[in-house]
């Protein structure tokens, strides 16, 4: 009797632990060494000149399985742009970009790949990964090389 018991026991206890275990959707970040938040400590032009010189605000990359997400931070936390992203022979290409606009009529606008310029971005929306470390990323491609941190 008492291991009759144990047995019906140990069939709902397996059960239950079955149910839970499959219920579960896999959302962990595939993304591996590139995904996180990447602060943009220095852009030079192809040319060796400082590209991007304000020091009130910072650019950020933020990745997360396909999607990349650029903003510039103070001052434009509620509009940023959004857009799938693949890599490719070791670059990053940007496929389409969307401008987010919190607390307006029309929050998601499609853009051009051209405005995301002043990310760093070029217009054919690759850019080739030159280094990339658990800390540090150095992204190089038409607008110059630019130089992140991982925050």
């Amino acid at each position: 009797m008492k291991t009759q018991k144990h047995f019906f026991l140990y069939c709902i206890v397996s059960l239950l632990f079955l149910v839970v275990s499959v219920s579960c959707e896999n959302k962990r970040d595939n993304s591996g060494t590139l995904g996180g938040m990447w602060q943009l400590l220095e852009w030079k032009a192809p040319d060796g000149s400082i590209a991007y010189n304000k020091p009130d605000t910072t650019l950020y990359y933020k990745v997360r399985s396909n999607l990349l997400m650029l903003q510039e931070l103070p001052g434009g936390s509620d509009n940023y742009f959004l857009t799938y992203y693949h890599q490719a022979e070791g670059c990053i290409v940007i496929d389409q970009p969307y401008k987010i606009v919190n607390n307006a009529e029309r929050d998601t606008v499609l853009h051009p790949i051209e405005d995301l310029k002043k990310y760093g971005v070029p217009n054919t929306g690759r850019l080739h990964i030159d280094v990339l470390t658990s800390d540090r990323m150095v992204l190089s491609g038409a607008e110059g090389t630019l130089l992140f941190r991982k925050y």
